[in-house]
């Protein structure tokens, strides 16, 4: 399909159309006053994460950041969230190693690189002790990374603590995450209070997590405008479009004067990723808001082409399916864009919107998913709810499972869905759907409150019923197993570096453990076949040693004997010819050439 062929694809959902009525006015959005906005390209990190299931190598990966940083971008996320494990489980790299060689090649360029990561839970399900969290954060700074994004699924403040201290003793950059989410007791009020927070706790910079793209474009202008009046720091947007409001907040972030946009080169953008690059530059074009970008035709299509070419690399390896997306041009594009300005900046908010999403349709983006945005959860999480539903033979209870997320996160203190509260929430939300009284491990410990407060409190009577008591309980890390096993039939640690144990310790019973064994195992493979080599040169060198002395002794022999017989010979002389003395000069001969 063509992009002038996806400009004839108008018609938006009837549920946008009616979504933002308002008596067919909304609040007028017209620009505040800014200077440059940064645009953070998240291609290689959440963008395949959203697209490609984490599945690109680093030798992919290092083939398309010198063309990337050649457009002038200053700040990629390029580590964190599923690429540890998915380097480990499915490519068989070194995590840390990759981080390294992006760092090296992004270091000319001055572009800053960013990492995604929990606070205390990092990539487990439980909390980890402080000392580990913050020695992740402060060896990935080591080890190349500028700023580190940490979110809390409950954006509970205590949760950010140890990595801010990590990330402050190795010189890097914090970026504290607010994670928006939807909810009858949710305000602007409550997030705009977190992110001051976050600030007062020494976060250089704060960005808006809105993991389902769930917020739509009244919630965006009035949220990203307090941000911007009442924040000292950096504000950062970071959003999806699996809904339909991924671009349009995009703009409305741009209009409202936020400092950084997330988003993605055209191939690994919408859908359920994130903004493209190609759209929100054309509207800071439109509003003469500097990118300090150079996306020159020339310079977009060799991006788009190495992303392109690792996407149909990763659907022929791994199985995988991926929308096509395509540039019509900043000409075919631009008269749409100056549109929803001119609805944004009237009010007509359904207009804006629909405009919105006539230029997703012209670059073949996946359109808006209604029954996402009506379930008000993350795609992920639809999809995960498709997928186990059909595999059990009980996809008739789809609807079910959606009104059961709301019903326990009522329960569970209204808890934002990512990870990990949005696989404890599915799971629960699963077995209640097939009226099945079950608390999963994960579960429980959420509800009693290991994982740090709720958003909103849990009442104490469930907590009883779920836990077996009322009051609530911190987490105790200090049963957190430090001992390193050892490679079987060796005694030798299967981590021995910081890097190691770091990669043990988060992935413990998965990738890290799996990965370490394989690495130990080859390398001690390794040295077992030097020390066999150095052994079996040694024997040679014994036999040798062995044989030639034998030689040089059997001639010592002859050449005694010889001797002897040549003594004789003077002392007894004689005309006739001797056979043994011939014997012996002939013998000791055949030992002269060695």
């Amino acid at each position: 399909m063509t992009g002038s062929d996806n400009l004839s694809r108008m018609e938006s959902p009837l549920m946008f159309k009616k979504l933002f009525s308002h008596g067919g006015q909304g609040p007028r959005m017209t620009a505040r006053p800014r200077g440059p906005v940064g645009l953070v390209d998240l291609s290689l990190r959440d963008g395949q994460q959203s697209l490609l299931a984490t599945r690109m190598s680093t030798d992919q990966v290092l083939d398309a950041m010198p063309l990337i940083l050649d457009c002038g971008i200053k700040t990629m996320e390029v580590w964190g969230g599923a690429t540890l494990d998915s380097a480990m489980r499915f490519l068989d790299e070194n995590p840390f190693d990759r981080l390294r060689r992006m760092s090296d090649l992004a270091r000319p360029y001055s572009c800053g690189l960013r990492t995604l990561s929990r606070g205390q839970n990092l990539f487990g399900y439980d909390p980890y002790p402080d000392d580990i969290v913050s020695d992740f954060n402060r060896e990935s700074v080591r080890s190349g990374t500028t700023i580190m994004r940490i979110f809390d699924a409950l954006n509970y403040i205590p949760n950010y603590k140890a990595a801010l201290e990590g990330v402050r003793e190795a010189g890097g950059v914090f970026d504290g995450a607010v994670c928006y989410t939807t909810g009858p007791l949710y305000k602007t009020s409550y997030f705009v209070n977190k992110a001051l927070e976050l600030e007062a706790a020494g976060a250089d910079m704060i960005s808006d997590k809105d993991m389902a793209g769930l917020k739509d474009p009244v919630s965006a202008w009035e949220y990203y405008t307090t941000l911007k009046d009442r924040l000292k720091v950096p504000v950062v947007s970071h959003t999806h479009c699996t809904p339909g409001y991924g671009h349009i907040s995009a703009v409305i972030a741009l209009l409202a004067g936020v400092d950084s946009i997330d988003v993605c080169f055209l191939p690994f953008a919408g859908g359920s990723s994130h903004p493209s690059l190609e759209i929100v530059a054309l509207f800071a074009e439109i509003l003469g808001v500097d990118t300090g970008l150079d996306l020159d035709p020339k310079m977009l299509g060799r991006v788009h082409a190495s992303l392109s070419n690792s996407i149909e690399e990763c659907e022929k390896k791994f199985g995988l399916k991926v929308h096509r997306s395509v540039w019509p041009g900043r000409d075919a594009l631009a008269p749409l864009a100056e549109k929803t300005l001119d609805h944004l900046s009237e009010g007509r908010i359904a207009q804006a919107l629909e405009t919105v999403h006539r230029i997703e349709a012209a670059c073949g983006f996946p359109p808006p998913s209604e029954a996402v945005r009506k379930s008000q959860i993350p795609g992920g999480m639809y999809s995960n709810f498709v997928n186990q539903l059909a595999r059990d033979g009980k996809s008739e209870y789809m609807d079910k499972a959606l009104d059961a997320v709301q019903e326990v996160r009522s329960k569970a203190g209204w808890v934002p869905l990512v990870t990990p509260t949005s696989q404890i929430v599915g799971v629960k939300s699963y077995f209640t759907a097939l009226g099945k009284d079950t608390n999963p491990v994960q579960y429980v410990n959420l509800i009693a409150g290991y994982y740090g407060k709720t958003p909103f409190p849990i009442d104490a009577s469930y907590r009883e019923e779920v836990c077996g008591f009322r009051d609530e309980r911190s987490y105790d890390s200090s049963q957190f197993r430090r001992d390193i096993p050892t490679l079987p039939g060796t005694e030798i640690p299967i981590a021995e570096t910081e890097q190691e144990k770091l990669l043990y310790y988060l992935f413990p019973d998965s990738s890290g453990k799996a990965y370490l064994e394989k690495l130990k195992g080859a390398a001690y493979a390794e040295v077992v076949k030097a020390e066999t080599e150095r052994k079996e040169r040694e024997e040679e060198a014994r036999l040798k040693k062995l044989h030639d002395e034998s030689i040089l002794n059997r001639f010592a022999e002859s050449m005694f004997d010889l001797s002897e017989h040549l003594s004789e010979a003077m002392t007894q002389p004689s005309t006739d010819e001797d056979p043994s003395m011939n014997a012996l000069i002939l013998e000791a001969a055949e030992y002269t050439d060695i």
